[in-house]
């Protein structure tokens, strides 16, 4: 069961969006949410202060003014935002007490969470320059958590696509996802992607039957020799609420390492990713 959620935040339409996500999640689960707020400054590899009140943040001194005043800005918005969402929603949350610190700190500090909530193309330099998912990527690469990577905008979750293949991967993606789920209604399609139906059918069967234990209960299953990501964008995709995948999901069984599907719906950004590690 999930208990403690890490929140990365910066200042943008999808750190709004995870916040709303963070305290959906938690409230339905009882879980508590620790924030971050994480800002890159260019040429500066530490925190830029120490959140001493809610309200007082203690710079540190080598700080120039152009970036205490942006970036006090950002951290009270950020900090007021957040407390407003968790006390309509009545969800336990902490904030972290370095500020402003560079997003490399994320890999760290999120070793002792359940899940991470960020956004698809969330940003973390102080002074943007438009949005990119290279933050999300590198997140991937070196955090040891599942992620939920979300929209710039919430909706409730209730009809959830699960790209399976039988790999290690989307095996832990499946095991994460069941274990948070809290499965209420929601709809499932299951789509496995298999050269030899036996197999897949048979993986069909077992991956019910492990969500089903979790309380899953409306499902369609499917599989396909082709391209899995085809066959959810065909029948499924506009429906969807949430694609759960794994880290190195593939296109088909031959090509693990060519064609990530992964990759591909985080560069589209059009659906919230639910991502096993």
């Amino acid at each position: 069961m999930l208990k403690r959620i890490f929140l990365p935040l910066e200042n943008s339409p999808y750190t709004l969006a995870a916040i709303k996500y963070a305290c959906f999640i938690s409230k339905r689960l009882n879980a508590k949410v620790t924030a971050g707020i994480f800002l890159d400054v260019e040429k500066r590899n530490k925190s830029l202060g120490i959140l001493k009140t809610d309200t007082h943040i203690e710079w540190a001194k080598d700080v120039n003014k152009e970036v205490i005043s942006e970036a006090e800005d950002t951290v009270k918005f950020l900090i007021s935002t957040l407390r407003k969402n968790c006390a309509k929603n009545e969800v336990k949350f902490s904030i972290e007490k370095e500020i402003g610190q560079p997003s490399k700190n994320i890999y760290d500090l999120s070793k002792y969470y359940d899940l991470i909530i960020t956004g698809l193309k969330s940003d973390f330099r102080l002074f943007k320059k438009g949005f990119t998912s290279e933050y999300l990527k590198k997140m991937l690469s070196y955090s040891v958590t599942p992620v939920f990577a979300v929209l710039d905008h919430f909706w409730a979750v209730k009809n959830i696509i699960i790209a399976y293949d039988g790999s290690n991967s989307a095996a832990r993606a499946l095991q994460r996802f069941s274990h948070i789920a809290n499965f209420r209604g929601h709809k499932i399609r299951l789509l496995m992607s298999s050269n030899n139906n036996i197999l897949a059918e048979g993986n069909i069967k077992k991956a019910k039957e492990y969500l089903m234990a979790y309380g899953a209960k409306n499902f369609i299953s499917e599989w396909t020799k082709k391209d899995i990501l085809k066959l959810a964008r065909s029948k499924y995709f506009d429906s969807a609420d949430l694609i759960v995948l794994g880290l190195h999901s593939k296109r088909n069984i031959r090509d693990f390492f060519v064609g990530s599907v992964t990759e591909s719906l985080i560069e589209e950004a059009q659906k919230p990713l639910f991502i096993g590690i």
